[in-house]
């Protein structure tokens, strides 16, 4: 079992600004212009990008914002950090998802849990969290961490157009391609499945050991 650190951060670049990118593998989600990313390949249509190693991300044609997933050896201690949370791997090759969850109004998602850990970011409206220790509501900009087959609840606002989040997760490589979530009871698995889940980026990766 090795040690690891799953981070979300916040960065912004003026035009032709060049930010370093640390850590083992990432993941990009553009929230506003245009980036290049140095020794990556081909975009994605959607401006999502994978990391894998130390990246230089520039800021083209006017400034740029963004959310990096990173998943790394070490603390970041970067002042752009939103989020931070210490996990342990036992296996050497490891499935990295970034997805989307969207929301209608008043959906969602029953108590269920997904086999792995990872940070979401609200993107948008309101959710209702309630877990089996804690509840709380997140608004858009909030991020917060879920463990490995922790059951929890979500419920979208019945107010907001759309509720959606923005999701990295470490799954087992046999996830690949395939939804993560379980629902916990049988009743609300049989229930219509109102909220929408887009896989932005699925890649298997090997951890380095010791």
């Amino acid at each position: 079992m090795q040690k690891f650190h799953l981070s979300l951060q916040r960065e912004t670049a003026e035009a032709g600004q060049v930010v370093e990118a640390p850590g083992l593998f990432g993941a990009i989600w553009p929230v506003q212009g245009t980036l290049s990313i140095e020794g990556n390949g081909t975009d994605a249509p959607d401006g999502t990008e994978f990391l894998q190693g130390r990246k230089h991300i520039r800021a083209l044609d006017g400034s740029a914002t963004w959310l990096r997933f990173c998943l790394g050896e070490a603390a970041p201690t970067s002042a752009d950090l939103l989020l931070h949370q210490e996990i342990e791997i036992e296996e050497e090759r490891v499935l990295l998802r970034l997805d989307t969850v969207t929301f209608p109004p008043g959906a969602n998602a029953w108590r269920h849990i997904h086999p792995g850990p990872g940070i979401r970011h609200l993107l948008q409206g309101e959710l209702a969290l309630e877990a089996d220790d804690h509840a709380a509501t997140m608004r858009a900009g909030d991020s917060w961490f879920e463990a490995a087959e922790s059951p929890v609840k979500a419920t979208a606002s019945d107010t907001a157009p759309k509720t959606g989040f923005v999701r990295f997760m470490v799954l087992p490589t046999a996830l690949l391609g395939q939804p993560s979530i379980r629902i916990l009871n049988a009743q609300d698995a049989a229930k219509p499945r109102l909220q929408v889940t887009r896989r932005h980026l699925d890649q298997v990766v090997r951890l380095p050991s010791g």
